[in-house]
C-alpha cells in the first residue's frame, strides 16, 4: 500500500517538475512594482504583465491544469510571500514558489515512504505528516537564506556606492544623473541593480520621492530606510544632497564596523556546540584511549 501511495506521489512530482520546466519564462528588464502598485491591485499573482513594468512574460504550456493553477493563487494571501520574494530578488513568482511548495512537499514524502518505513514506529500516518511538514518548511528555509544573502551583499557595498554618489553630487551632477553614472560604471551587483530600477522609474515619470520611497519597500533594510530618509529630507529642506550622502556613508561604516564586533563576540558561543560535539570526543579518545587498553589487558602495573 505505501509503495503504491509512493508511486502517485511521484507521479504527481514529475508531472510538477514538468511544471517548472517546461514552462518557459522571459524576464523583462525588471521585475520590481511599486507597492502602490502592488496595493492597486493591478498585477497578475504570479506575473504583472507588460513591458513597461518590466514584468515577467510567460509563454503558453502543455499543462492543462496551469490556469486552474493560477486562478487558485490569486485566492491566497500575496502581501508578505510578494515582499519577501521581491527582497529576495524575484528568483521566482508566487506562483511557482507555491509550486515549489507543493513538489517539495511530494518529493519529501516520497522518499519518506520509500526509504523511512520503519521511522516514527513504524507509522505510516505520522511518517506522512512529518514528511510533509519538513517538505512544507524546505521553501521557507530557502527563501529566507536567499533574502539574507542579497542583504548581506546589500549591506556590504552599499557604504562604496554612496561614497561614489557623493563624488558624483560633488562633482556638479545632479542626485539621479549620479545614479545613472554609477549604475553604467561599477560592477553588476544587487545594489546597483536596485538603483537602475530607481533611474528607470524616474524616466518614467515618477518622482524621485517616490522611486526613492518604492526602493526602500523593495529592499526593507535599516541601512537603506536611513539612506532614503535623509535623502527625502535634504530634498525637501534643500540642503546640499553631497553632505547628506557623506554623513550617511560615515553612519553607515559605523554600523556595519558595529555589526562586525557584535558577530566576533557572537564567534565563541557559536563555537561551542562543534567543540563539544566533533572535538571533545576526539580528544577524549586520544587521551583515554591508551588508559583504557590498559586496563582491559590487566589493570595497570605501578611496579610494586
Amino acid at each position: 500500500m505505501e509503495l503504491i501511495i509512493a508511486g502517485l506521489l511521484l507521479v504527481v512530482c514529475i508531472y510538477l517538475l514538468g511544471f517548472q520546466f517546461m514552462k518557459s519564462r522571459i524576464r523583462g528588464e525588471s521585475a520590481h512594482l511599486s507597492a502602490e502598485e502592488f496595493k492597486k491591485g493591478d498585477a497578475e499573482v504570479f506575473a504583472p504583465q507588460g513591458e513597461e513594468e518590466g514584468a515577467y512574460k510567460y509563454t503558453k504550456t502543455w499543462l492543462p491544469l496551469t490556469a486552474k493553477f493560477k486562478e487558485y493563487a490569486k485566492k491566497l494571501p500575496k502581501d508578505k510571500l510578494y515582499h519577501r520574494l521581491i527582497k529576495a530578488g524575484s528568483p521566482m513568482g508566487m506562483l511557482e514558489f507555491y509550486a515549489f511548495k507543493i513538489l517539495s512537499c511530494t518529493l519529501v514524502t516520497v522518499l519518506a515512504l520509500m526509504f523511512g518505513g520503519n521511522l516514527l514506529g513504524g507509522n505510516p500516518l505520522m511518517l506522512l505528516i512529518v514528511a510533509v511538514g519538513i517538505g512544507f518548511f524546505i521553501p521557507e528555509i530557502w527563501l529566507n537564506g536567499k533574502i539574507n544573502k542579497r542583504q548581506f551583499k546589500i549591506r556590504r557595498d552599499l557604504p562604496n556606492i554612496i561614497d561614489l554618489l557623493t563624488l558624483c553630487v560633488n562633482g556638479g551632477l545632479d542626485f539621479m544623473l549620479a545614479v545613472n553614472r554609477v549604475v553604467r560604471d561599477m560592477r553588476r551587483c544587487e545594489l546597483t541593480a536596485e538603483l537602475e530600477e530607481v533611474y528607470r522609474q524616474t524616466q518614467m515619470g515618477k518622482g524621485r520621492r517616490e522611486a526613492l520611497k518604492n526602493f526602500a519597500w523593495r529592499l526593507d533594510m535599516p541601512e537603506i530606510y536611513s539612506f532614503v530618509r535623509t535623502l527625502v529630507q535634504a530634498d525637501r529642506m534643500g540642503s546640499p544632497v553631497g553632505e547628506a550622502l557623506k554623513m550617511q556613508s560615515e553612519e553607515i561604516r559605523v554600523r556595519r564596523f558595529q555589526m562586525g564586533e557584535s558577530m566576533a563576540l557572537k564567534a565563541p558561543i557559536k563555537l561551542l556546540f562543534p567543540l563539544f560535539a566533533f572535538i571533545l570526543p576526539v580528544v577524549l579518545v586520544i587521551v583515554g584511549g591508551p588508559i583504557i587498553l590498559q586496563f582491559s589487558r590487566g589493570g595497570f602495573n605501578f611496579g610494586f
